[in-house]
């Protein structure tokens, strides 16, 4: 992430947590606003990590739901990998099938 300066933002959340949660919202939105064509998406996707963060209790029990939600997708996107991975030998067979005499 090119330009991240994390010494910043843990130096402005330890001074300063309101102003920390204020930037990191106009840090979200305005990462959101370049990428409009999957902004609905990255806007749902933020509003249930906020939602799971403030349902957590604590930091903890936040990191722990959002490794989670984290697993979950990469699962799904596993499941997805190995459905197209099979179509793709599928259709491999298919061509390589009538291709030959």
């Amino acid at each position: 992430m090119g330009g991240f300066d994390f010494d910043h933002w843990k130096h402005l959340a330890e001074r300063d947590p309101a102003g920390f949660f204020q930037a990191r919202d106009a840090a979200l939105r305005e990462w959101i606003a370049r990428h409009p064509d999957q902004g609905h998406l990255l806007a749902g996707l933020q509003a249930r990590i906020d939602a799971t963060r403030a349902l957590a209790g604590t930091p903890l029990q936040a990191s722990r739901a959002l490794m989670g939600m984290m697993q979950e997708h990469l699962r799904e996107l596993g499941d997805k990998l190995a459905e197209l991975q099979h179509e793709t030998d599928s259709l491999r067979a298919l061509i390589l099938g009538r291709a030959s005499p």
